[in-house]
């Protein structure tokens, strides 16, 4: 969502805000030298042009602004605003969503360099690069089911279905998974998990990556019959192949569906649905009409951290409210049982 204004860091009573949200989350960020954590989440925190992340000593500034920003006004407001309250930056990179430029999309240093390459979340490590994409390669709002991962993959057979850069499947991994399979449309992105998987110390025998289309790679899985004991599904709002479309709002049962034959009896889908249009209401009642048979059962939510949106939506002009879940990255776990028994 594009946002206006090119004084947004010029407000007092904004600044006043700022260091609040900042405040917020300082025990956390001081915890640990290889932290990661959004510090400000404009949308709802009091100003949309922006939010600002951390990745260990990198902040990284994530600007939906159509106005310009000069780099000496944002580092003069990080030196005023920031500096004071997290010691230790010693990088500024700054993402520019709307830019025309995908170079300036996948962030520019304004500041320090070379940008950190490592964090640490959990007590896991991931290899980050903070440029390969316009976003940062590290979805910090899923923190909380990486440490669901880490507490209930003891000894299971785990598929990572639009892996991205893995961070999914490490904290499986990390949890006790005995092997994982991610897939991921880019080939590019799912080979970051190569540098994640070394610095964990994790073998290639317990991981397998497959670059390709999600669709052509299901209906193979399914003709093999293979199983998995856990199936995570966390899709992009809106993508298209040749092959079929992935559209949170319409579809997101269809593609429930094409993984359903994949889980073992007794297993899990992780189904995660971030459209903004799509209230949570609406989300638990598709599930529950979808899956009326009484074979796939809706077990648990999983929470997005209140670090990283403040604990409060009510800034927000949401288009739907997400209620029962606590934030419109919806994140639920469905109960599996097959007809056959298969496990």
């Amino acid at each position: 969502m594009k946002s206006t204004g090119t004084n947004l860091l010029e407000s007092d009573r904004f600044f006043e805000e700022f260091q609040k949200a900042v405040a917020y989350r300082r025990k956390l960020v001081l915890s640990d030298p290889l932290q990661c954590c959004r510090l400000f989440n404009g949308f709802y925190e009091g100003n949309p042009a922006f939010s600002l992340d951390l990745f260990a000593a990198t902040l990284v500034i994530q600007s939906y602004s159509e106005g310009t920003v000069s780099p000496e006004n944002w580092l003069a407001f990080i030196q005023k605003a920031v500096n004071p309250m997290i010691p230790g930056i010693k990088n500024v990179l700054l993402k520019e969503h709307f830019s025309d430029d995908i170079k300036k999309r996948n962030g520019t240093i304004l500041s320090g360099g070379p940008l950190d390459e490592r964090i640490r979340e959990w007590g896991v490590e991931y290899a980050i690069d903070l440029q390969l994409n316009r976003d940062s390669g590290f979805y910090l709002d899923n923190a909380l089911l990486r440490k669901w991962l880490i507490d209930h993959c003891e000894g299971k057979r785990v598929l990572n279905t639009f892996a991205y850069t893995g961070s999914l499947g490490m904290a499986a991994l990390a949890g006790g998974a005995t092997r994982i399979v991610q897939t991921d449309l880019n080939e590019k992105f799912l080979n970051q998990f190569h540098k994640t998987a070394e610095i964990n110390g994790v073998s290639a025998e317990r991981y397998k990556n497959i670059a390709g289309d999600f669709f052509k790679i299901m209906a193979l899985m399914r003709k093999e019959e293979q199983l998995f004991d856990i199936v995570i599904l966390d899709p992009p709002f809106y993508s298209k192949t040749r092959n079929g479309i992935v559209d949170l709002q319409k579809n997101f049962i269809n593609l429930i569906n094409k993984i359903r034959p994949l889980v073992a009896d007794g297993g899990k889908i992780i189904a995660i649905n971030n459209a903004l249009y799509v209230s949570g209401s609406e989300m638990m009642d598709r599930l529950e009409e979808a899956f009326d048979d009484g074979y796939i059962q809706i077990d648990e939510r999983i929470p997005v951290p209140e670090s990283f949106y403040g604990g409060d939506l009510s800034r927000a002009k949401l288009p739907a409210d997400p209620f029962p879940f606590n934030h419109p990255t919806k994140i639920v776990t469905l109960n599996v049982k097959r007809k056959d028994g298969r496990r």
